[in-house]
């Protein structure tokens, strides 16, 4: 299992699992990932969201209080509050040779999905819209305060699954500790 991915999904976890204890009550946040080859490889971090916000001084020293992204933000605050604002409907469609991509609004959530047509990879994304309000929020950083709050308040469910020929990657929350897995899947 590529060890920069495991590296990275903890660091999401963390990230996205920053909420104040007394808003989480007893929810989990899970990252399960499952090589795809048939071995035995797997990770499961299930945490209580509340737990996680114990975590949060550790990230943030490290982090200044956010995470630093480079890019276009305001450019790309100005395209999320578009979205926002319309009306819930299939945004963007892209078919071709190589794959189909649908980014969508619907029921109170921002939806990407990746069919790629050559090797069977699929990634599917449903972030609740308070959750991406959040991630913008917080100017050239990523305010994990405010991520935190947000996913503490998200309700039960994925928020990103991916399966490609290398991996399966699911991302979710829900009230309660997954059961441990005998078989190693």
């Amino acid at each position: 299992m590529n060890k920069s991915l495991l590296g990275s999904l903890v660091i999401a976890t963390v990230a996205l699992g920053a909420p104040k204890a007394s808003a989480a009550g007893d929810r989990w946040i899970h990252v399960r990932v499952d090589d795809a080859d048939g071995s035995k490889g797997h990770v499961d971090i299930q945490v209580p969201i509340g737990l996680v916000s114990s975590l949060l001084p550790a990230l943030k020293s490290h982090a200044h209080g956010s995470i630093q992204i480079d890019g276009k933000q305001d450019e790309l605050r100005s395209y999320w509050n578009a979205v926002r604002a319309a009306k819930d409907g299939e945004y963007v469609t892209v078919r071709d040779d190589d794959s189909d991509v649908r980014i969508s609004k619907s029921g109170g959530y921002f939806r990407v999905s990746v069919d790629d047509k050559g090797g069977g990879g699929r990634v599917r994304l449903k972030l609740p819209l308070p959750l991406v309000d959040a991630v913008l929020s917080g100017g050239d950083a990523i305010d994990l305060d405010a991520v935190g709050g947000a996913l503490a308040q998200a309700p039960p469910g994925d928020l990103l699954t991916v399966d490609d020929e290398d991996s399966h990657v699911r991302i979710w929350i829900d009230a309660k500790a997954a059961p441990a897995r005998e078989d190693g899947r």
